[in-house]
């Protein structure tokens, strides 16, 4: 920001002198080396420059515009509204419920991880020689009798028929 040069030997002499100058005292001889010294000249104008600065920091900030008092006011007004609503009640209620919730997903998550990690490991039964099933492994359903004659012959076989 600022601008670190070494000064010459000769701009020593001037230093201290450079302050009395900066706050208006009259040199002529700082005057005549001001205008030979580049150096000198900068150095007194960042001095200039952070006087400025410091000046305007210390000013005390203006008055608040009348937008910003009106949303202030306008923030306060709703949350009173929002404190005196019968809503208001379950507020509460709702940030224990939300904390609740959060407890036990991470119960559940340490839960988890601790029977990934920790539970011994089953080992795998191994397949049966016969894993797939097919049809004549289940009873068949008799066949569609061919004509009347051979419903009726299964009926009075049974004793349907009396």
């Amino acid at each position: 920001m600022f601008r670190q040069t070494r000064a010459p030997m000769q701009c020593r002499r001037y230093e201290a002198r450079l302050e009395d100058y900066l706050n208006g005292a009259a040199d002529s001889e700082v005057n005549e080396h001001l205008s030979q010294c580049a150096s000198c000249r900068m150095a007194l104008e960042d001095s200039r420059m952070a006087g400025k600065w410091l000046r305007e920091a210390w000013e005390p900030a203006g008055e608040p515009g009348s937008a910003f008092l009106a949303g202030v006011m306008a923030r306060i007004r709703e949350e009173q509204i929002r404190a005196q609503s019968p809503a208001a009640f379950w507020n509460p209620l709702e940030f224990l419920a939300s904390r609740l919730s959060l407890t036990a997903a991470m119960l559940l998550l340490a839960l988890s991880v601790y029977l990934a990690e920790f539970t011994p490991r089953r080992t795998a039964t191994p397949p049966s020689p016969r894993s797939e099933l097919n049809a004549t492994d289940f009873p068949q359903p008799p066949g569609d009798p061919v004509s009347n004659e051979e419903v009726l012959q299964s009926l009075a076989e049974r004793n349907y028929g009396h």
